[in-house]
C-alpha cells in the first residue's frame, strides 16, 4: 500500500514511517497540512495517517480536501488530545478509524494488515 504520514513530531514520525516500511509498505511522511494536500493533488494513497494538530492548523480541516482528490481514500486520524468532542467531530468528516497516541506499533500493525488484505479481497471481486 502507498501511505501518507502527516505528523509533526519528527521522532515519532520517523518511528511510524519505520514500522510501515518494515511491514512492506511504501510512506511517504510530512509534518504540515498544506505539504500533505500538496502531495495527494499529485499521487493517490491507499491511506492517510493524519495526525489532529499541525504546525499549520488542525490536520482534520484537511480531511474534505483529501477527499475531494480522491473520495474513497482511508484516513486514520492520530491525537494526543482524544476528547469525545474531537473523535465526534473527526468521525462525522468520514474517517476511517480514529487513534489515541501514542500510536501502539502492533495495533497500527493490525490496521495495516486489515487493510491490506481488503485490498486484496476488493482486488479478486
Amino acid at each position: 500500500m502507498d501511505i501518507l504520514i502527516v505528523e509533526d513530531d519528527i521522532s515519532a514520525g520517523e518511528q511510524i514511517f519505520e514500522s510501515v516500511k518494515q511491514l512492506g509498505h511504501h510512506a511517504e511522511l510530512t509534518d504540515t497540512g498544506e505539504e500533505a494536500l500538496k502531495k495527494v493533488s499529485q499521487k493517490t494513497f491507499d491511506l492517510i495517517l493524519l495526525d489532529v494538530m499541525l504546525p499549520d492548523g488542525f490536520g482534520y480541516e484537511k480531511i474534505p480536501d483529501f477527499k475531494a482528490y480522491h473520495p474513497d481514500v482511508n484516513i486514520i486520524v492520530m491525537t494526543g488530545y482524544n476528547t469525545p468532542e474531537m473523535e465526534r467531530t473527526v468521525r462525522e468528516l468520514g474517517i476511517t478509524y480514529y487513534m489515541a497516541k501514542p500510536i501502539n506499533i502492533n495495533e497500527l500493525k493490525d490496521i495495516l494488515e486489515h487493510f491490506s488484505n481488503k485490498r486484496k479481497g476488493e482486488a479478486n471481486e
